[in-house]
Protein backbone atom coordinates (compact mmCIF):
# COMPACT_ATOMS: atom_id res chain seq x y z
CA UNK A 1 0.00 0.00 0.00
CA UNK A 2 2.82 2.30 0.57
CA UNK A 3 4.68 1.55 -2.09
CA UNK A 4 1.52 2.35 -3.97
CA UNK A 5 1.19 5.89 -2.85
CA UNK A 6 5.02 6.54 -3.56
CA UNK A 7 4.17 4.90 -7.27
CA UNK A 8 1.31 7.62 -7.49
CA UNK A 9 3.28 10.75 -5.91
CA UNK A 10 5.99 9.70 -8.51
CA UNK A 11 3.57 9.36 -11.40
CA UNK A 12 1.81 12.68 -10.70
CA UNK A 13 4.85 15.01 -9.94
CA UNK A 14 6.29 13.80 -13.13
CA UNK A 15 2.77 14.55 -15.04
CA UNK A 16 2.98 17.78 -13.39
CA UNK A 17 6.80 18.69 -14.55
CA UNK A 18 5.65 17.65 -18.05
CA UNK A 19 2.51 20.04 -18.17
CA UNK A 20 4.17 22.78 -15.97
CA UNK A 21 7.69 22.81 -17.10
CA UNK A 22 7.94 21.18 -20.22
CA UNK A 23 11.90 22.84 -20.63
CA UNK A 24 13.05 20.97 -18.07
CA UNK A 25 12.93 17.51 -19.92
CA UNK A 26 14.26 14.49 -18.85
CA UNK A 27 16.87 15.39 -16.49
CA UNK A 28 13.88 16.46 -14.01
CA UNK A 29 11.95 13.37 -14.57
CA UNK A 30 15.05 11.00 -13.62
CA UNK A 31 15.92 13.41 -10.47
CA UNK A 32 12.50 12.91 -9.46
CA UNK A 33 12.18 9.36 -10.05
CA UNK A 34 15.53 8.79 -7.74
CA UNK A 35 13.93 10.83 -4.80
CA UNK A 36 10.82 8.57 -4.89
CA UNK A 37 13.24 5.95 -4.82
CA UNK A 38 15.12 7.06 -2.11
CA UNK A 39 12.06 7.26 -0.06
CA UNK A 40 10.91 3.87 -0.80
CA UNK A 41 14.22 2.75 0.72
CA UNK A 42 14.09 4.47 3.51
CA UNK A 43 10.76 3.28 4.75
CA UNK A 44 12.27 0.10 4.23
CA UNK A 45 15.25 1.32 6.60
CA UNK A 46 18.18 2.46 4.53
CA UNK A 47 20.39 4.77 6.73
CA UNK A 48 19.65 7.76 4.28
CA UNK A 49 17.98 10.80 5.58
CA UNK A 50 15.31 12.39 4.46
CA UNK A 51 16.51 16.40 4.58
CA UNK A 52 19.57 14.91 2.16
CA UNK A 53 17.27 13.51 -0.35
CA UNK A 54 15.30 16.54 -0.84
CA UNK A 55 18.92 18.84 -0.71
CA UNK A 56 20.08 16.35 -3.29
CA UNK A 57 16.91 16.88 -5.41
CA UNK A 58 16.86 20.49 -5.28
CA UNK A 59 20.66 21.04 -5.66
CA UNK A 60 20.29 18.81 -9.27
CA UNK A 61 17.34 20.89 -10.36
CA UNK A 62 18.20 24.20 -9.81
CA UNK A 63 21.38 24.03 -12.39
CA UNK A 64 18.93 22.43 -14.74
CA UNK A 65 16.14 25.23 -14.09
CA UNK A 66 18.44 27.96 -14.42
CA UNK A 67 20.09 27.27 -17.90
CA UNK A 68 16.16 26.05 -18.84
CA UNK A 69 13.54 27.85 -17.12
CA UNK A 70 15.55 31.26 -16.17
CA UNK A 71 17.86 31.58 -19.36
CA UNK A 72 20.73 31.41 -17.85
CA UNK A 73 24.54 30.01 -19.30
CA UNK A 74 26.69 27.82 -16.77
CA UNK A 75 30.04 26.56 -17.93
CA UNK A 76 31.15 22.60 -17.12
CA UNK A 77 33.61 24.83 -15.02
CA UNK A 78 30.62 26.47 -12.72
CA UNK A 79 28.18 23.86 -12.54
CA UNK A 80 29.10 22.72 -9.24
CA UNK A 81 29.27 26.38 -8.19
CA UNK A 82 25.25 26.60 -9.72
CA UNK A 83 24.73 23.44 -8.42
CA UNK A 84 25.26 24.62 -4.48
CA UNK A 85 24.05 28.24 -4.85
CA UNK A 86 20.27 27.43 -4.98
CA UNK A 87 20.58 26.88 -0.53
CA UNK A 88 22.35 30.60 -0.33
CA UNK A 89 20.36 32.23 -3.33
CA UNK A 90 16.90 30.84 -1.26
CA UNK A 91 16.34 30.20 -5.02
CA UNK A 92 13.05 27.64 -4.22
CA UNK A 93 11.92 30.31 -1.39
CA UNK A 94 10.77 28.44 1.80
CA UNK A 95 9.23 25.40 -0.31
CA UNK A 96 12.12 22.88 -0.03
CA UNK A 97 12.33 23.35 3.69
CA UNK A 98 8.69 22.53 4.19
CA UNK A 99 8.96 19.69 1.97
CA UNK A 100 11.57 18.25 4.26
CA UNK A 101 9.65 18.92 7.53
CA UNK A 102 6.67 17.07 6.20
CA UNK A 103 8.27 13.98 4.52
CA UNK A 104 10.83 13.61 7.30
CA UNK A 105 7.43 13.49 9.70
CA UNK A 106 5.33 11.20 7.34
CA UNK A 107 8.11 8.91 6.36
CA UNK A 108 9.26 7.99 9.76
CA UNK A 109 6.02 7.53 10.88
CA UNK A 110 5.79 4.99 8.05
CA UNK A 111 8.84 3.60 8.64
CA UNK A 112 7.99 2.73 12.53
CA UNK A 113 5.09 0.86 11.56
CA UNK A 114 6.33 -1.00 9.17
CA UNK A 115 9.71 -2.03 11.71
CA UNK A 116 6.40 -2.89 14.25
CA UNK A 117 4.72 -5.06 11.72
CA UNK A 118 7.45 -7.19 10.89
CA UNK A 119 7.88 -7.39 14.75
CA UNK A 120 4.73 -9.30 14.49
CA UNK A 121 5.54 -11.13 11.92
CA UNK A 122 8.29 -12.77 13.47
CA UNK A 123 6.45 -13.51 16.84
CA UNK A 124 3.39 -14.74 14.45
CA UNK A 125 5.64 -17.19 12.98
CA UNK A 126 7.49 -18.29 15.75
CA UNK A 127 4.51 -19.57 17.36
CA UNK A 128 2.50 -20.91 14.43
CA UNK A 129 5.51 -23.46 14.40
CA UNK A 130 4.73 -24.89 17.86
CA UNK A 131 3.38 -28.53 17.71
CA UNK A 132 1.23 -29.88 20.38
CA UNK A 133 2.42 -32.97 22.64
CA UNK A 134 0.20 -35.77 23.24
CA UNK A 135 -1.32 -34.97 26.50
CA UNK A 136 -2.23 -31.47 24.57
CA UNK A 137 -3.75 -32.93 21.70
CA UNK A 138 -6.24 -34.79 23.98
CA UNK A 139 -7.11 -31.59 25.60
CA UNK A 140 -7.52 -30.25 22.43
CA UNK A 141 -10.30 -32.94 21.41
CA UNK A 142 -11.88 -32.89 24.66
CA UNK A 143 -12.33 -28.87 24.30
CA UNK A 144 -14.01 -29.31 20.92
CA UNK A 145 -16.92 -30.48 22.70
CA UNK A 146 -17.44 -27.06 24.71
CA UNK A 147 -20.12 -25.31 23.46
CA UNK A 148 -18.60 -22.23 22.00
CA UNK A 149 -15.77 -24.21 19.87
CA UNK A 150 -18.91 -25.28 17.94
CA UNK A 151 -20.22 -21.90 17.87
CA UNK A 152 -23.01 -22.33 20.33
CA UNK A 153 -23.50 -19.09 21.67
CA UNK A 154 -26.65 -19.95 23.82
CA UNK A 155 -24.87 -22.39 26.79
CA UNK A 156 -22.64 -20.79 29.04
CA UNK A 157 -18.56 -21.06 28.06
CA UNK A 158 -16.53 -23.75 29.74
CA UNK A 159 -14.27 -20.23 30.61
CA UNK A 160 -12.42 -22.05 33.31
CA UNK A 161 -11.76 -25.60 30.86
CA UNK A 162 -10.76 -23.29 27.97
CA UNK A 163 -7.92 -21.24 29.43
CA UNK A 164 -6.87 -24.19 31.55
CA UNK A 165 -6.12 -26.16 28.60
CA UNK A 166 -4.70 -23.44 26.29
CA UNK A 167 -2.38 -22.21 29.20
CA UNK A 168 -1.45 -26.08 29.05
CA UNK A 169 -0.92 -26.51 25.51
CA UNK A 170 1.02 -23.02 25.18
CA UNK A 171 3.23 -23.50 28.57
CA UNK A 172 5.25 -20.62 28.73
CA UNK A 173 3.84 -19.29 25.45
CA UNK A 174 1.38 -18.33 27.49
CA UNK A 175 3.21 -15.42 29.26
CA UNK A 176 3.36 -13.65 26.30
CA UNK A 177 -0.16 -12.67 25.94
CA UNK A 178 0.12 -9.47 28.02
CA UNK A 179 3.08 -8.24 26.42
CA UNK A 180 1.33 -9.03 22.93
CA UNK A 181 -1.77 -6.99 24.05
CA UNK A 182 0.38 -4.37 24.78
CA UNK A 183 2.24 -4.21 21.16
CA UNK A 184 -1.19 -4.53 19.09
CA UNK A 185 -2.76 -2.00 21.40
CA UNK A 186 0.83 -0.04 20.67
CA UNK A 187 0.02 -0.23 16.91
CA UNK A 188 -3.61 0.62 16.62
CA UNK A 189 -1.99 4.07 18.56
CA UNK A 190 0.35 4.59 15.94
CA UNK A 191 -1.69 3.62 13.28
CA UNK A 192 -4.38 5.68 14.33
CA UNK A 193 -1.64 8.75 15.19
CA UNK A 194 -1.18 8.76 11.12
CA UNK A 195 -2.52 11.49 10.23
CA UNK A 196 -1.93 15.22 8.82
CA UNK A 197 1.87 15.65 9.02
CA UNK A 198 2.22 12.11 9.79
CA UNK A 199 0.15 10.59 7.18
CA UNK A 200 2.44 9.77 3.90
CA UNK A 201 -0.42 9.78 1.73
CA UNK A 202 -1.49 12.72 2.28
CA UNK A 203 2.10 14.27 2.54
CA UNK A 204 3.51 12.76 -0.70
CA UNK A 205 0.07 13.48 -3.02
CA UNK A 206 1.02 16.82 -1.99
CA UNK A 207 4.10 16.88 -3.05
CA UNK A 208 3.57 17.81 -6.71
CA UNK A 209 2.22 20.97 -6.04
CA UNK A 210 4.86 21.74 -3.51
CA UNK A 211 7.73 21.64 -5.97
CA UNK A 212 5.49 23.18 -8.67
CA UNK A 213 5.11 26.77 -6.51
CA UNK A 214 9.17 25.53 -5.61
CA UNK A 215 10.20 25.92 -9.57
CA UNK A 216 7.61 28.86 -9.34
CA UNK A 217 9.05 31.02 -7.08
CA UNK A 218 12.67 30.36 -8.80
CA UNK A 219 10.91 31.52 -12.47
CA UNK A 220 10.10 34.69 -10.62
CA UNK A 221 13.34 35.39 -8.90
CA UNK A 222 14.92 35.43 -12.05
CA UNK A 223 16.65 39.15 -12.26
CA UNK A 224 18.16 38.28 -8.36
CA UNK A 225 18.81 34.79 -8.99
CA UNK A 226 21.04 35.87 -12.37
CA UNK A 227 22.82 39.02 -10.50
CA UNK A 228 23.55 36.62 -7.96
Amino acid sequence: AFDLVLRHGRNFTLAMLKSEFPGLGGGAQSFVGQLFLDMSLYILGSDSSVDHMVAVLYGRLFPLAYRRLLGGTVSSASEECVRGAWKETAAFGPYPKLMMTRLSRSLLATRVFLQALNLGIEVVNTTDHLRPGRDCSRALLRLWYCPHCQGLLGPPACRGFCQAVMQGCLGGAAEVQPHWKSYVDGLGKLAGGMRGEQDIEAVVLRLPSIIKLALKHAVNSRSRLTAA
